[in-house]
């Protein structure tokens, strides 16, 4: 094992995080057990491990039952000319406020980098050989347009995002 990539687990580890090492099936059995049993957790997931996870959780009736749509090209290049981001393929379910506006794909981002910086979310998209996946996390949805706490967060996935916000099995 490369020193160097002993040296950032060591780091990861001083930080309060855990690096897991593990065969792909235990690796899936791990984000299955934190699905089915509210665990909140985020897992920085092999390509492959990514994949194998979208094939068994992103089935036809699940992303039905999610609303997940595709973000409009319109939408990305909002994304892109108004918080930097590029998102390439990216779907979401959306929020409806009780203020008429839509909280989608560009406001999950715009609060991502509100409370996380535009680096850091940036980052998640230029992963190059992982793929962020977020197990039940405690989000919430805050519309941009009134301040309204929309008492849940959205789900999302896409190509350069294993995905996830509200995961349930």
């Amino acid at each position: 094992m490369d020193k160097s990539l002993l040296t950032h687990i060591d780091a990861a580890a001083g930080s309060g995080k855990v690096t897991i090492s593990a065969d792909d099936s235990t690796i899936l059995g791990i984000v299955k057990d934190a699905i089915k049993n509210g665990r909140t957790a985020s897992f920085y997931l092999t390509k492959s491990q990514a994949e194998a996870f979208k094939l068994w959780y992103w089935t036809p009736e699940r992303i039905k039952s999610a609303g997940l749509r595709v973000v409009s090209d319109d939408e990305k290049e909002r994304i892109k000319s108004e918080l930097g981001v590029d998102v390439g393929t990216f779907r979401c379910s959306r929020i409806e406020c009780v203020c008429g506006h839509t909280y989608g794909g560009f406001e999950f981002l715009q609060q991502g980098i509100r409370q996380h910086g535009p680096d850091a979310v940036r980052s998640v998209f230029e992963l190059k050989n992982s793929k962020l996946l977020q197990v039940n996390t405690t989000l919430l949805a805050i519309c941009p347009n009134c301040d309204e706490l929309l008492g849940r967060g959205i789900t999302y996935e896409g190509d350069e995002y294993a995905g996830c916000s509200c995961c349930q099995e």
